[in-house]
């Protein structure tokens, strides 16, 4: 999995779609039905600029009652500045880490950085396309397993070769034509009295962790043989989740809180120094994100936070990878 294959993913579904427009063109235009609730704005470009303070970590922890300790691991990404495009109803959002300074480098590491997302939202129907890649990351609570490490001429104990890549494609399902998630969190559109919807989703994953040997901390290797000294792991999921959203309207100011909590089944291939490993397991993902934000007729603006959790289950341990974010962002249409 690469950018590359991302980037053409894009483009096939973008030339999918200006051929179906094509197709339409002899045919009678009927004239859209939209509820009284939702202002559909005749601009059909966006841009957005945003700047987000991200909080990614990954948990390891030991399904073995009493035994082993939880080890985490973090990035290093002071912060995130990117660009989001709508046209018509293809929403395009790119982000690039802000420089580290050399004291964070020298305790933190560096951390390189990719995350693109592709998003076509409908009235009732919408898919997103996204990729993630981070490559550095530091073990934060590594005292109880270095006590003598010196953090202060040293900094945290780093491992440039520890890189994780997650890419997916979600389906999202809206039940009702008077809650509209664009106008939430895209700003496309404005709802105009307050409503709420259950949500479904159906998510495929798409996951790989490449480590080196002391990805465990020597100390605990007993606990985790099933990875210890891994080299590189594929995780590919299929999750359903369910949820409710609803977007509090006052004017043109607006609050949506949007909870979705799933579950499905992920194929795991993994391998160690020493041997392969095939297994089927059942994750467990959340995503809870909420907003706050002016939608005007020209000039938008909002603050989003978003947590999003999930796991990648394994005989003995569990591997769980969250992405916390908080995004400001600005924006006109033209």
């Amino acid at each position: 999995m690469s950018i590359k294959f991302v980037l053409i993913f894009c483009s096939i579904i973008l030339s999918l779609q200006t051929f179906a427009q094509s197709s339409k063109k002899n045919k009678p235009k009927k004239a859209k039905e939209v509820t009284e609730n939702i202002e559909v704005f005749p601009k059909n470009f966006l841009v957005r600029p945003r700047f987000v303070f991200p909080s990614v970590w990954v948990d390891v922890s030991s399904r073995l009652l009493g035994k082993g300790e939880k080890f985490r691991y973090k990035p290093s990404i002071p912060g995130v500045v990117g660009l989001s495009l709508k046209i018509k109803k293809v929403y395009i959002s790119f982000a690039i880490k802000l420089p580290s300074n050399d004291r964070n480098i020298e305790r933190y590491g560096n951390t390189k950085f990719r995350n693109i997302f592709v998003n076509i939202q409908g009235r009732t129907l919408n898919w997103s396309l996204f990729y993630r890649d981070y490559k550095g990351f530091y073990l934060e609570n590594y005292s109880q397993f270095y006590p003598n490490w010196n953090k202060d001429s040293l900094g945290y104990p780093k491992t440039d070769k520890l890189r994780i890549i997650e890419a997916g494609l979600n389906l999202g399902f809206n039940f009702n034509k008077n809650f509209s998630m664009n106008a939430a969190f895209a700003q496309g559109e404005r709802q105009k009295k307050s409503a709420g919807s259950f949500l479904m989703a159906l998510s495929e994953r798409y996951q790989r962790i490449e480590a080196d040997s002391e990805f465990v901390p020597a100390s605990q290797s007993a606990f985790y043989p099933n990875l210890n000294k891994l080299k590189f792991g594929n995780f590919s999921s299929t999750i359903l989740s369910i949820g409710f959203g609803y977007q509090f309207v006052f004017r043109k100011f607006h609050f949506t809180p949007v909870l979705m909590v799933g579950s499905g089944f992920q194929i795991q291939r993994y391998s160690q120094t020493d041997k392969d490993r095939f297994w089927i397991n059942v994750p467990v993902y959340t995503n809870f994100k909420t907003q706050l934000g002016y939608n005007g007729d020209h000039f938008f603006a909002n603050i989003i936070y978003q947590r999003e959790y999930n796991t990648i289950p394994l005989k003995e341990s569990r591997i769980k990878l969250y992405h916390n974010w908080l995004e400001f962002g600005i924006g006109l249409r033209f």
